[in-house]
């Protein structure tokens, strides 16, 4: 069943498809739960896993996926922040001042961030270098300390998502023995 909340990400995601075809990869809020026919791999972002569990990180991460990179797919929470400014100026103008004004600040918006575009990319890039540099090193130390162990991360992965599902309902054994402890606990308080 699809949520009302989901309406329009939904319809946003139907539009890019129909606009940019199928093969799309979208970070959303509503990826974790919704399947879709139409070649869409739908992520979460980098945070999702904190509220919500790990069996759906290992699946739908952009940490965990191959060509995401750096990105943590909030880039539209960025944008549509960057407008609640304007919401206390526009809040009592006419549809028209209210159109114009958004149009403004978004003209404003498109300017700021291709100005430090290149300083954006370039930050990115000192970043994943960083980033190789400092995981060799560390890849490095673990392989000397673990020479016998494989280090296939797919593989990792994979066997934990296994695990996860397996242990996803309580075995029949403990459900018994906790309903048990409970009846014994209600007979124990009517006595």
């Amino acid at each position: 069943m699809i949520f009302k909340s989901a309406k329009y990400p939904l319809a946003t995601i139907n539009k890019l498809l129909d606009v940019f075809g199928d093969n799309q990869a979208i970070g959303s809020d509503i990826g974790c739960n919704k399947a879709f026919n139409r070649k869409l791999l739908l992520l979460v972002n980098a945070f999702h896993r904190h509220a919500h569990n790990c069996k759906c990180q290992l699946q739908y991460h952009p940490m965990y996926l191959r060509g995401f990179g750096l990105e943590d797919l909030k880039t539209c929470e960025h944008i549509f922040a960057s407008s609640n400014a304007a919401a206390c100026l526009i809040r009592h103008a006419s549809h028209f001042r209210y159109s114009q004004f958004l149009d403004l600040h978004f003209d404003q918006w498109e300017m700021d961030k291709y100005l430090e575009l290149s300083h954006f990319i370039f930050n990115n890039y000192k970043q994943a270098v960083t980033l190789i540099d400092d995981f060799t090193k560390e890849l490095n130390a673990y392989r000397l300390s673990f020479p016998d162990q494989a280090m296939d991360f797919k593989t990792w992965v994979t066997e934990e998502l296994a695990y996860l599902e397996s242990i996803a309902s309580e075995p029949a054994c403990d459900a018994l023995a906790v309903d048990y402890i409970e009846a014994l606990e209600k007979l124990n308080t009517y006595q």
